[in-house]
């Protein structure tokens, strides 16, 4: 084995004190322009204000006094009377009856599956796909792939199952077509459970992947050029200048997002119209997730004190899950999201 010269080491030890100067240039420059925003805001903080003054009613109304309706998990809502005042409370009585239920175990395990399939496959997808898009130097190119690849998020789940149902048709469906051509039988992929999952996660990558993928390009391209300049003059390598630059300086980013993620492990991954426009009752068995349920239970059977405190204990869980991601993160890096 051919250990490195001392002129080697000497160059890399170069290259990477280099690279840190300016990192930590390029921090300071941050830091200055940071304060002066800052400086400015506080100096017109009546015109933001009235500026913000819209959205904060906006929120207020449409966001936080609908959350009044969260008492309907402790009591026991009857939508005729029209008024929570008039509902008797029955404390957590409608939290034991769920926790007891079979099929809401039923509805937490198809859950989870989901979630951690769309955290571990889904998630990463648009991080490599704007790494990718990254490296293309033709402009225009580039810019005919991103539109390309963002335009389905724009589909309604209505018409992407549609068309999942027609492709995968045993009798007429594309897939099924090549299947039999190479001398297969055919598979009745929506009227078997056990490709549900992976119809699902499919479909949603082919959908949300461009979209997705927008603000990891936009945070790639805040990154400052003298630091892949200063790299290059140093002999770095396209795939040393994504791993020692792009994604460090990004990983605030990637960090923000996976927390928010991780708060969706509870509710399918954010997946629930995709699930609810692809399910049927015959792959009942893997759809049946807790948005389903608290569905089934709130607005077809007119539940809704039930549902209400299913949805609660998913939004806690979620809330829960979010700030101790947020704690992890700091313990790792020293570093905070919120």
């Amino acid at each position: 084995m051919r250990l490195p010269s001392n002129s080697t080491v000497h160059l890399r030890d170069k290259r990477s004190e280099k690279i840190n100067k300016a990192r930590k240039s390029v921090g300071i420059s941050r830091s200055i322009h940071y304060k002066n925003k800052w400086a400015l805001v506080m100096k017109h903080k009546y015109l933001y204000l009235l500026f913000l003054t819209p959205a904060i009613i906006t929120a207020l109304l449409f966001q936080y006094r609908p959350m009044v309706g969260i008492v309907m998990a402790f009591q026991k809502f009857d939508i005729s009377a029209g008024s929570y005042l008039t509902s008797p409370f029955i404390g957590f009585e409608n939290f034991k009856m769920f926790l007891l239920n079979p099929r809401f175990y039923q509805a937490l395990r198809n859950t989870l599956g989901l979630s951690l399939m769309s955290l571990f496959i889904v998630f990463p997808l648009p991080i490599v796909f704007a790494l990718m898009l990254n490296e293309i130097n033709r402009v225009n190119f580039k810019r005919v792939v991103q539109t390309i690849t963002y335009l389905p998020h724009f589909i309604s789940w209505v018409v992407v199952a549609t068309m999942v149902y027609k492709m995968v048709d045993p009798g007429s469906g594309m897939i099924n077509r090549i299947i039999t051509s190479l001398g297969n039988e055919t598979i009745p992929f929506m009227r078997e459970s056990q490709y549900f999952w992976s119809i699902t996660i499919i479909s949603s990558i082919w959908k949300e992947l461009g979209w997705s993928a927008i603000i990891y390009i936009a945070a790639i391209s805040s990154i400052d050029p003298q630091l892949y300049e200063a790299a290059l003059m140093d002999g770095a390598g396209r795939f040393k200048m994504i791993w020692y630059i792009t994604l460090p300086s990004i990983s605030s980013t990637i960090a923000l997002m996976f927390i928010l993620k991780v708060s969706t492990i509870i509710s399918s991954g954010g997946l629930f119209d995709a699930v609810y426009n692809l399910s049927n009752p015959m792959v009942n068995e893997k759809s049946y997730t807790l948005e389903m349920y608290s569905y089934y239970e709130g607005i077809m059977s007119g539940n809704y004190s039930y549902a209400t405190a299913i949805t609660l204990t998913q939004s806690v869980v979620g809330l829960i899950l979010v700030i101790g991601a947020n704690e992890i993160y700091k313990k790792i890096t020293s570093k905070s999201v919120f």
